[in-house]
């Protein structure tokens, strides 16, 4: 069983940095940035093992609870290899070209990224990449205005956007590199 975070560790670690910023709005920043980096850089993926019903041409995939499908790398059928043109991706399943002759296994590579409100991510997403999450909250709360936005910080919105964004790039070299 794969151990969970919440959120709410990376909260103690932005907080400070954009005072007096409520503390939802930061849990909401981390939330977004959480999701956009993981559809970005690909760095959350599952082996999923399912079993499809003769007649079946649409296979919903059980995935974890606070999690959505981003992209499927590869499906297999009974241990063969579908081409990408024999099944399309629609919501969290794998919809198939052609219904299934026969009862059989499904596997599924996919890559995942937590729903909008999503409070927890896997532990090793949070052990690899929870400094490059808090920059990215930082650089949106940072860069956000208004009548009653005390912790806009122009520059420092900056700096942190390019951490952010340097460790998105690290996060999808690695990634590719599986």
């Amino acid at each position: 069983m794969e151990r969970w975070e919440s959120l709410e560790v990376l909260v103690r670690q932005v907080m400070p940095q954009v005072l007096p910023c409520p503390r939802g709005m930061v849990l909401d920043a981390l939330r977004t940035m959480a999701k956009h980096f993981c559809e970005q850089a690909a760095v959350w993926r599952e082996r999923l093992e399912e079993v499809g019903l003769h007649g079946e041409a649409d296979i919903p995939l059980n995935l974890p609870q606070g999690c959505q499908l981003t992209m499927v790398l590869g499906v297999w059928l009974e241990g063969n290899r579908l081409a990408p043109e024999d099944y399309r991706t629609e919501g969290n399943s794998v919809c198939l070209r052609t219904p299934l002759p026969r009862e059989c296994s499904v596997v599924v590579d996919a890559v995942l990224c937590p729903s909008r409100l999503a409070d927890k991510l896997p532990a090793r997403l949070m052990e690899n990449w929870g400094d490059v999450l808090a920059y990215g909250a930082q650089a949106r709360l940072k860069a956000m205005s208004g009548q009653h936005v005390t912790w806009t910080d122009a520059a420092g919105a900056q700096v942190a956007l390019e951490q952010y964004n340097e460790g998105v790039a690290r996060a999808r070299i690695r990634a590719m590199s599986r």
